[in-house]
Parts: structure tokens; C-alpha cells; sequence
């Protein structure tokens, strides 16, 4: 199965602490061990030393990075993380044990953590630090609140974003421009602060929100003491819901303290920063401001799956599980996102799989619904978990409903080839030669104007526009099966570098028609788009070369199961050639008869209900189709 099939299992981060916990008075520490590999010792001699002392270590992901980061080796930190298994919880064992005079062994002292009480003059100055802290903050929020009420007072922000809730988008701006060079306002002003803020609503009111982002951003990062921190990120985040827009100038978000804020604005502040990360690889970070958003958060669920995802990067399947089941019980309770509750399930059932827990893959699979956007994936990977456990009843019943109508816009190259497999393992090689005769047809008949389309384009430009030429059916574009437009579409990335390369051509229309009244703030802002434009087809090219070129290297490696099942055939064939021999000779006890129906024949349900129609489904059924074929291999059968 590892030839064909690769789960997509997704990545993650925990976080938390180093704890050594010993068994014996000398145990080894972890920076005698970072001291060790900084001499040269080999991998062997430390897990020796470890098992040796017998230590016991507790390590979070924060933990195993920090090791990973000075050098300590894959093998050596493996181990530690085993040590809990091997050597049990912290306790007292026969060496740290006494024995009295009389020769009876004494219980072993208890191991006390001694804490540094702190003096009732530090007590008293961290109050005071405390205190001091809070009246600053207080005064610097009553200034804040007084420039808001300034601004207010000459009505200009008022009228401005009135305007903007108009939808008088060019309007308001001129109101704001007009307002900050009449003023002479310098940058970094109360007064241009309150402008800039007015301008990038107005914007954002207007769906332009490629060109609000950089503008709120910057408000953004004048601090959460000024008057519209919160509004700004809010609409920020509004806007990264739309678009792609993960500037790195966010990485200075955590140096902001949100305490004053309501619990909801920093649920909400704390998941915008972890999914921020998270899209960057920085795990640690991730996770911190993910395991801050509560499971009741609105953003709980996606929080938790997020966390699994690190989870599993880093082998932690049992935290991942648990991060997983948080996810969809919160999903549940809160009858949230059914696209979150979906994923959790398919990621439980992978790492079920992965272990070869194989009933509880199915489970889980089971757990999706037909109605999910995800069905298709979830049926074609369900049976290849079938075939895997040798249920070949009911992976010929999952191959029969991907052939329906219903996952039509599905692309699996390997499907005939796994239902080829499942034929000849049952020993029915004529079955398995039509399924590759399927495959053919439908899979390698692509690969030719695949190739040629691969090789057509000489840069990112032409693989994303040539491609929405051909999907949009343009007269001069090269054509592409609708079965090669299927993986690229259903790509998310992909999907959502269109979405924003639209976005952008929308903005620049509006620009365009406003330019001559919005003078030289429209053509920086034409600029802008056109350089941003350019930078979205870039990597909206190079995902879609990416798909393809994955996409005929997994036709090539179909391909070479198709000759291994076709020399197996031909062996079956042979086989019962001579034992057709000899029957007809008399060598044979029994003669056997085969009877064979047209079409396929399953099972729908429990109930035995015969379904002989190849090309007839019905939608509440799919789930249930099983087939009735059974083995009729022999002894001497290749397969």
C-alpha cells in the first residue's frame, strides 16, 4: 500500500516544559547531555549513561526543538522521550532504599523540591511594580480615549466613515487626504493615526481589500493604546479571511500585551496569531497562542485541530488523538464548522491507519458524511483501508460507488488499479483484465495531453494562465480533460490564489474608472496591485506545475503496477489452462463450473439485496455496496 497510497497526515507542536525526573541520586541530566554531544560522544555511549542512571525524562515539543537546535541526535532524543516507558514514573527504587541493622529494608526518603521563598521586600516590590504597571496602562488608555473623542469632536472621522458605510469609498478618502494635507498633519500624529485608520475602513467597507491590508496593518501596529488597535485587527482579520495575507511584519504582534481587552477579542487575537505561525512553520510559537484559545472559543475547534496537526508532524499520535476528539466535541456543542469536524475525523481515521488499527480507520471514516466536500477522498482511502484488512467484499463495494456519477469530479489514477488488484487477489483474471483495460481508457489515455501541456509552458506565468485559459474553455487554449482540471481545482492553495488574483483584478478596476479623482493615491495604489498581481500568478503557476507534474508521476507509478498485475494474470491464466487440462484428461476429482453474471453484482446493506446494474446508483445507498464475489483461488493461484 506504501507504493501507492500516503496518507496526507498534517503537522504540529505541543509546548511546554523540561523536566528530568530521576530515579537515583546521580541521575543525568539533559545539560549534562547537550554537554556530552558537545564533546563527541557518540549517539550509543549517551543512551548508554541514560540507561545506565536509569533517568526518567518528561519532554514537551518546546523541549525536543531546543534539542534538536544544539545538536543532540534523532536517536538519542527518541530515547528520552521512551525513558517514561521504560523505567516507569518517578520513583523510589531498590538502590535509593536503606537497610537497618536487623537487615529489613527501609523506605526510601522522599524526594522534596526545595523552592526559594521570596522575602517580604520582593513581595512588596513586585506589588509595587504590579500597581505601577496598571496606572500607566490606565493613563495611557484615558489618552487614548481622549484623541478618539478629539477626533470625533471636528466630525471629521464621523463624516469620513459615514461616508465609507455608504459605500462612498472615494468620498471618504478624499475626505481623510484632504483633512491630513490641509492640517499638515506629520506622520505619526494623533490626527494622521485617526486619518489612515478612516482610510483603511473606507476601503475595507468597499470589499478593496487588498488595498485596505497594508494600512491596517500599520494601525495595527501603532499599539494596542491607541484608539482603533481593536477594530483594525478585527477588520484584518475579516480581511485574511478573504484573501492571502500573511505580511511578516505581524510577527510583532505577540510584543503587545491585550490584558484590558474583553476574553473574546483575545480568543480572537490569540488563534489570528497561532493560524499565523502555524502557516509560517513556526510550531512553538503556534502552539503557544493556540493552546491559550479555549475549546468554548468560537475559534476553539480550529484551534485544537490546528494543535493536532503540529501534533502529528512531531509523532505525537496520543496528544493528536486527544487534540483531535477536543476539536469535534467542540465542534459539536457549539454546531459549528462541519468542515473542521470532518477533517478531525479523517485525521483520526489516518492515524488510526497508521498504526493498523484498520476497524477503527473505517470507524472514523464512516463518522463523514456523504454530504461532506471531503466524501470522495474519504470513500477512495476507506477503500484502500479495506483492501488492507482483506475485507475485498466491501473495497469492491467502496471501488463501485466512485465510479457513480456522484464523485465524478474526483481523480484517483490508481482507482482501476487497486480494483484490478482486488480482482486478481480474488483470482478472477478476467475481472481484473477489464478493470485495467478501465484503466487505460480513463487514466493513461490522459497522459499525453498532460505531458504535452507540462511541456508547453515555459514559465509560472504561462502554467497559471494557460490553465485558467483552458478551464474558462477559451478558443485558442490548449485543451485539458476534465479529469487533470479536477486535482488542481480542488487544491485549497490553489483555490485561494484565484480568489485573491480576482480580488485584485476587481481592485484594479475600481481604481481605474476613480483614478482622476483620487490623483496620486490611485496610482500607488494601481502600483501596488499590479506588483501584487504579478506575485499571486507567480505562485498560483507554480502550485498548479506542482499538481500536474505529481499527477503524471502518479499515472507512471500506476503504470507500473499495471505490468505487475498483467504478468500475474497472465501466470493465473496459465494455471487454470492446466488445470483445465486436466480435467478434461480425467487427472481432475471434480469438475467445477463458473457462472458469472453481467455486470457487477453487490450486496446493498445488510440487506441481501442483488444490485447486477454496472452503471445505476442510488445516493442514499452508496455507503452500502457490497460485493458478492468470492474467492476462488487455489493452492497454486499467483496472486
Amino acid at each position: 500500500m506504501n507504493q501507492i497510497f500516503k496518507p496526507a497526515l498534517i503537522f504540529a507542536v505541543a509546548f511546554g516544559l523540561t523536566t528530568a525526573i530521576t530515579t537515583q541520586a546521580h541521575a543525568i541530566t539533559v545539560e549534562e547531555i547537550v554537554t556530552l554531544v558537545g564533546l563527541g560522544i557518540p549517539e550509543a555511549d549517551i543512551v548508554k549513561a541514560i540507561d545506565k542512571d536509569r533517568t526518567v525524562f518528561s519532554l514537551q515539543i518546546g523541549d525536543i526543538l531546543e534539542l534538536k537546535k544544539v545538536g543532540v541526535p534523532d536517536g538519542v532524543i527518541q530515547h528520552m522521550m521512551r525513558t517514561q516507558q521504560l523505567y516507569g514514573a518517578p520513583a523510589a527504587t531498590a538502590s535509593t532504599a536503606t537497610t537497618s541493622s536487623s537487615g529489613a529494608t527501609a523506605a526510601p526518603a522522599p524526594v522534596v523540591e526545595v523552592q526559594k521563598m521570596k522575602t517580604p521586600e520582593e513581595l512588596a516590590a513586585e506589588a509595587a511594580a504590579k500597581a505601577e504597571e496598571e496606572r500607566r496602562r490606565a493613563e495611557e488608555a484615558r489618552k487614548a480615549e481622549e484623541a478618539r473623542r478629539s477626533a470625533y469632536a471636528r466630525g471629521v472621522l464621523r463624516d469620513g466613515l459615514a461616508l465609507a458605510e455608504q459605500g462612498k469609498w472615494v468620498e471618504s478618502l478624499t475626505v481623510f487626504q484632504n483633512f491630513v494635507r490641509d492640517g499638515n498633519y506629520p506622520p505619526g500624529s494623533v490626527e494622521a493615526y485617526n486619518a489612515n485608520y478612516g482610510i483603511a475602513a473606507a476601503l475595507t467597507n468597499a470589499g478593496l481589500y487588498q488595498s485596505a491590508a497594508k494600512m491596517l496593518v500599520d494601525v495595527v501596529l501603532e499599539g494596542p493604546d491607541k484608539p482603533f488597535f481593536q477594530e483594525a485587527f478585527l477588520a484584518l482579520r475579516k480581511l485574511r479571511a478573504e484573501i492571502i495575507y500573511n505580511p511578516p511584519d505581524l510577527e510583532r504582534l505577540p510584543d503587545f500585551s491585550t490584558v484590558g481587552f474583553s476574553s473574546e477579542f483575545q480568543d480572537q487575537y490569540n488563534y489570528v496569531l497561532g493560524e499565523y505561525f502555524f502557516d509560517f512553520n513556526n510550531f512553538q510559537r503556534a502552539t503557544k497562542h493556540l493552546d491559550a484559545v479555549p475549546d468554548s472559543a468560537p475559534d476553539g475547534p480550529k484551534a485544537r485541530y490546528l494543535t493536532a496537526l503540529i501534533q502529528v508532524r512531531y509523532k505525537m499520535y496520543k496528544s493528536a488523538v486527544e487534540s483531535l476528539q477536543r476539536a469535534i466535541v467542540a465542534v459539536e456543542q457549539q454546531k459549528g464548522d462541519s468542515v473542521i469536524r470532518d477533517l478531525g475525523y479523517m485525521a483520526l481515521a489516518r492515524i488510526a491507519y497508521e498504526a493498523g488499527n484498520y476497524d477503527a480507520a473505517i470507524f472514523y471514516y464512516k463518522k463523514v458524511p456523504q454530504s461532506s466536500s471531503k466524501a470522495g477522498v474519504v470513500f477512495y482511502e476507506m477503500a484502500w483501508t479495506y483492501m488492507m484488512k482483506g475485507d475485498y467484499s466491501r473495497a469492491l463495494g467502496s471501488f463501485h460507488t466512485l465510479h457513480s456519477p456522484y464523485f465524478a469530479e474526483t481523480f484517483f489514477p490508481e482507482l482501476w488499479i487497486l480494483e484490478a488488484r482486488a480482482y486478481g487477489d480474488l483470482c478472477y483474471p478476467d475481472r481484473a483484465k477489464r478493470a485495467l483495460e478501465m484503466f487505460e481508457r480513463d487514466v493513461v489515455s490522459t497522459q499525453v495531453p498532460l505531458r504535452a501541456f507540462i511541456n508547453a509552458q515555459k514559465s509560472p506565468e504561462d502554467f497559471y494562465n494557460n490553465f485558467v485559459a483552458a478551464v474558462n474553455g477559451e478558443p485558442s487554449a490548449m485543451k485539458l480533460d476534465d479529469k487533470l482540471v479536477y486535482p488542481v481545482l480542488s487544491n485549497i492553495e490553489f483555490y485561494n490564489l484565484y480568489r485573491t488574483i480576482r480580488q485584485i483584478e476587481k481592485e484594479d478596476r475600481e481604481f481605474r474608472a476613480n483614478q482622476g479623482r483620487l490623483g496620486s493615491f490611485g496610482q500607488e495604489m494601481l502600483a501596488r496591485l499590479a506588483m501584487l498581481k504579478k506575485e499571486s500568478i507567480v505562485r498560483g503557476g507554480i502550485k498548479v506545475q506542482q499538481i500536474l507534474t505529481t499527477l503524471d508521476a502518479d499515472i507512471n507509478e500506476a503504470l507500473v503496477q499495471q505490468t505487475e498485475i498483467e504478468v500475474d494474470i497472465n501466470m493465473m491464466a496459465i494455471n487454470q489452462m492446466t488445470e483445465e487440462t486436466k480435467r478434461m484428461v480425467g487427472e481432475a476429482s471434480e469438475e467445477e463450473a463458473e457462472v458469472v453474471t453481467s455486470g457487477k453484482v453487490a450486496v446493498v446493506g445488510d440487506d441481501t439485496e442483488v444490485w447486477p446494474f454496472e452503471g445505476e446508483y442510488w445516493r442514499d445507498e452508496i455507503s452500502y455496496y457490497r460485493s458478492m464475489l468470492t474467492s476462488q483461488c487455489t493452492d497454486d493461484s499467483f496472486f
